[in-house]
């Protein structure tokens, strides 16, 4: 390979740089979206479980409160490292 390919394959490359990192950044903003509608969804679904039904995954209802009520749509338990268990219990068990 010449110099003069190998100059115009890093100038070819230069170029599609930018596009790749935008495509990146609206691909990487579209997942943070994603996400984010889940766990408003699932922060909903907990919020309207009844008393029956978190008794069986073991929370009570200032758990599901706590957990469903007091976020921002944006705070994901996942992107911690809080003990989960421990973070959403409620001593009044």
């Amino acid at each position: 390979m010449t110099t003069q390919n190998c100059i115009v394959q890093q100038a070819e490359c230069s170029a599609r740089k930018p596009r790749l990192q935008i495509k990146s950044y609206w691909s990487s903003l579209a997942t943070t979206f994603k996400r984010w509608n889940e766990l408003a969804t699932q922060r909903r679904q907990l919020h309207d479980m009844d008393d029956r039904l978190l008794k069986d995954i073991g929370l009570s209802r200032a758990d599901a409160e706590h957990i469903a009520g007091h976020r921002w749509f944006w705070e994901d338990p996942l992107n911690c490292n809080e003990d989960l268990d421990q973070r959403y219990r409620s001593s009044d068990h």
